[in-house]
């Protein structure tokens, strides 16, 4: 199989030497490379094509349980979390409803 030179890949590349060959590899993809290449040369073979992270934002809330303790209720994006015990056991719970309902 031939590919043009430098592979864009999704994962950081690494080498290896195994047995008699050098490889450059990223996730699945390996290229053999010469067994002299060193880690300055591999954007010869293969170029990271790094994602794009977006900034989250992140709003947090103190609420107050029917016992009295105290948990955060938290929106990173459009994923809610809480702290409390039922939301560890069923992923939702009424101090998200509450929060949710404004």
């Amino acid at each position: 199989m031939n590919q043009q030179l430098p592979v864009k890949v999704t994962w950081p590349p690494a080498l290896a030497t195994l047995g008699h060959k050098r490889w450059a590899i990223s996730g699945g993809t390996w290229i053999e490379v010469p067994l002299d290449t060193t880690r300055d040369e591999l954007d010869k073979y293969m170029v990271w094509d790094r994602p794009v992270i977006e900034d989250v934002k992140k709003m947090t809330w103190e609420v107050e349980g029917s016992k009295g303790n105290v948990y955060k209720v938290t929106l990173a994006g459009e994923v809610w979390s809480c702290t409390c015990p039922g939301f560890k056991w069923r992923n939702s719970c009424k101090h998200i409803d509450a929060k949710k309902a404004g």
